[in-house]
């Protein structure tokens, strides 16, 4: 079982180098995290942009680029557009972000996706690091969905649940958030956690567990109030998975590791490998334990299609 972000870098040693196309690695801190994974032999790069700034980032790290497969190319749409179809061709196993917006590599999911006929709902899966627990915590969706409704909240719980089987756990335990009011009727984000709940007591998720909390008061304290020393929080019960609802409420929550004592890293899981999408703040250790993460998660992915 995947357990922390050092267990990711145990067994990437052990199952690279992959080979990783990187879009746009224009800045020398990403040529950096780069340089560091392909030394650590997590990754084998091929790297696509534009070749002056890739040189230049390149020289200022004292890194030689020159043994590595270089595409040339500016136009960012048409990088992410590549380097996608490389991944669903099975030219190569891992897709990582560079200098590029996060919305072109989406796009280009969707539209490879819906060639591939997968019909698979692309979502983001953010993971936590938590001190003192034993077991990594996922946020989902965190950048794709802004309001997801019902039904596409059931395709996102489905690729978050495939990612934590092959991490190794066998019956992931689920926090479905939401709001609650007692006047004005229900909520949307409410009626969709019965409605999820209902789903995996029937078994439509496989072995897992949704929780009945849906806030974080409940979830963390068993709703008795205020998190200090008296009351404490329930580590033991700590959901591996918490299913937000909706984009805002992911992005917020998920990016406070600024200011917890925790560490963020995070992936998109398409049909046919994972992909890399560091955010402009995360540093280059931080970089490198994402593609390291990436690693595995393809590893496992061809091992289950095996």
């Amino acid at each position: 079982m995947i357990r922390s972000l050092n267990d990711f870098l145990r067994v990437a040693r052990e199952k690279g180098p992959k080979k990783l196309a990187v879009l746009a690695p224009e800045d020398e801190d990403f040529m950096l995290a780069v340089k560091a994974s392909w030394q650590k032999g997590y990754t084998e790069p091929i790297l696509i942009g534009n070749i002056e700034k890739m040189e230049r980032a390149a020289e200022k790290i004292e890194f030689d680029i020159s043994r590595f497969e270089k595409i040339i190319g500016d136009d960012r749409q048409a990088i992410a557009d590549l380097g996608i179809n490389m991944l669903f061709t099975g030219r190569l196993a891992i897709i990582s972000k560079g200098q590029i917006p996060t919305s072109y590599i989406y796009r280009s999911i969707i539209k490879e996706e819906s060639r591939a006929g997968s019909g698979m709902t692309v979502s983001v899966i953010t993971f936590w690091e938590i001190p003192g627990l034993d077991h990594l915590v996922a946020f989902t969706d965190t950048g794709v969905s802004i309001k997801p409704d019902f039904k596409t909240k059931t395709e996102i719980l489905k690729n978050v649940l495939f990612v934590y089987r092959l991490l190794g756990y066998p019956k992931p335990r689920i926090a479905v958030l939401s709001g609650q009011r007692e006047i004005g009727g229900m909520l949307d984000s409410y009626r969709d956690f019965e409605l999820l709940q209902k789903a995996a007591s029937a078994g439509d998720f496989g072995d897992c567990e949704i929780v009945d909390a849906t806030s974080f008061t409940e979830i963390f304290l068993g709703g008795r109030g205020r998190l200090g020393n008296s009351c404490g929080m329930n580590m033991e019960r700590m959901p591996y998975i918490l299913l937000v609802p909706c984009l805002d409420t992911g992005n917020i929550i998920c990016k406070l590791d600024f200011f917890l004592a925790v560490t963020r890293c995070s992936l998109v899981a398409t049909s046919r490998g994972p992909v890399c999408i560091p955010s402009r703040s995360d540093s280059g250790d931080n970089i490198v334990e994402q593609l390291a993460m990436c690693v595995v998660v393809a590893d496992r992915m061809k091992t289950e299609v095996k």
